[in-house]
């Protein structure tokens, strides 16, 4: 009986202490996903983090490099993700990182976006979007957020690529979901402490014993507490130790690099603008061509895209707007996106477009894209974003040469 009374106290007690991080206030009116309490029933951290043996004993793999893309003089290693040979070659053979991020209006603006290697934006429920930054060398990720809860969609682009994934809160599906199909990941809701402020503090911000994110003090004087979470590729990394995660293992390349002249690009249309109506409540990810540097700069709720950390415009080499099924799910609310259907969108680089197919077979494997002639396309070197809309929205897409 004493030691029933003692485990019960000790229950209780870690419960206080995930609530006191936990506590948020409702979410707004068009982002109606809920973040799912820590104080469940029959989930705890280590079943949320733990997935498998298998999944966090990954194999060192190092992918093979596509051809044209190695200066042997160089003493960098090729970056799987972008194709450019300016990698840390101690990262080779390391699985890459994906974090989600809130692309809500009253998240606006994010910090670190003008960093990741990759960008994903997907619907979750209302047609509000989400960001999935993702990282091939830990050392490159800054501050980044606000961070949001985990969604199917989020994990299996994560999963695609051997990522780690990294949430803040999930939705009730994901726990068995995570298990079922072996996705290595991490939760920050259960791993954050309180009210803090970067500027405090010189390069490292020191969290209480156990945590990895926190609430960034300056946000939550001007947004609700729900937008404020962040972290940053020090602590992240920390939390990858800390949950005996290993980084080694498959670090496959994103695409079918080639430098700088894909034949598919070549043959395409001219495109130095386009505007693509992702969902009822995202229409407008827009993407503009800048000729000097080659790159597509992107806007979206009639403003650029910034970076509040470094002012900078979030820019890349290669956008791909991507439309698949969406719909509710039975269960709940949620939205279901059907990323194993496929589907059909645009790839755009280099100042022209060219249509695509694409698929995803799994979970645990890539998006492949293909031209009309069914061959797997050949991609510039350089970062991507990629734009995931509801395939209803295929035909308004805007374009100008």
């Amino acid at each position: 009986m004493v030691k029933k009374m003692v485990s019960m106290l000790l229950v209780t007690a870690s419960l206080f202490t995930i609530a006191a991080c936990n506590k948020t206030e409702p979410e707004q009116t068009m982002d109606i996903s809920v973040e799912t309490s820590a104080t469940e029933p029959q989930v705890t951290e280590e079943s949320v983090t733990d997935t498998s043996a298998e999944a966090t004993e990954a194999s060192e793999t190092t992918a093979a490099v596509p051809d044209g893309l190695v200066d042997p003089n160089s003493e960098f290693a090729v970056n799987p993700l972008t194709g450019v040979q300016d990698m840390d070659k101690a990262n080779e053979g390391k699985r890459s990182v994906g974090i989600v991020v809130s692309n809500v209006q009253a998240a606006i603006p994010q910090r670190g976006v003008s960093t990741p290697d990759v960008i994903y934006e997907y619907i979750t429920e209302g047609g509000v979007t989400r960001l999935l930054c993702v990282y091939s060398d830990i050392k490159d990720m800054p501050e980044i957020g606000s961070l949001r809860s985990g969604r199917i969609v989020s994990a299996d682009l994560a999963n695609g690529n051997n990522s780690i994934y990294i949430h803040f809160g999930r939705e009730p599906r994901a726990v068995k979901y995570f298990a079922q199909n072996k996705i290595t990941h991490i939760d920050g809701n259960y791993l954050c402490t309180g009210k803090m402020s970067s500027s405090d503090y010189d390069g490292y911000i020191k969290l209480p014993k156990g945590t990895y994110f926190w609430r960034d003090r300056t946000w939550a004087s001007k947004r609700a507490i729900e937008h404020t979470a962040v972290t940053d590729g020090v602590h992240v990394k920390e939390a990858i130790e800390a949950k005996k995660i290993k980084f080694e293992g498959d670090a496959p390349f994103l695409y079918n690099f080639v430098p700088d002249n894909s034949k598919d690009i070549a043959a395409g249309e001219d495109c130095t603008y386009v505007n693509a109506k992702l969902s009822s409540y995202m229409t407008n990810c827009v993407f503009e061509y800048n000729a000097e540097d080659g790159l597509y700069y992107h806007s979206q709720y009639g403003k650029p895209q910034k970076d509040e950390t470094n002012g900078k415009q979030v820019a890349v080499k290669n956008v791909f707007i991507l439309y698949a099924r969406t719909g509710p799910a039975n269960t709940d609310h949620r939205t279901n996106v059907y990323l194993s259907e496929g589907g059909e969108g645009y790839y755009i680089s280099a100042g022209k477009k060219v249509h695509v197919k694409w698929t995803k077979k799994a979970s645990n494997e890539q998006i492949k894209i293909y031209n009309d002639a069914g061959e797997e396309i050949e991609v510039n070197r350089g970062k991507s974003y990629v734009a995931i809309g509801s395939k209803g929205n295929y035909s308004k897409i805007k374009w100008e040469k």
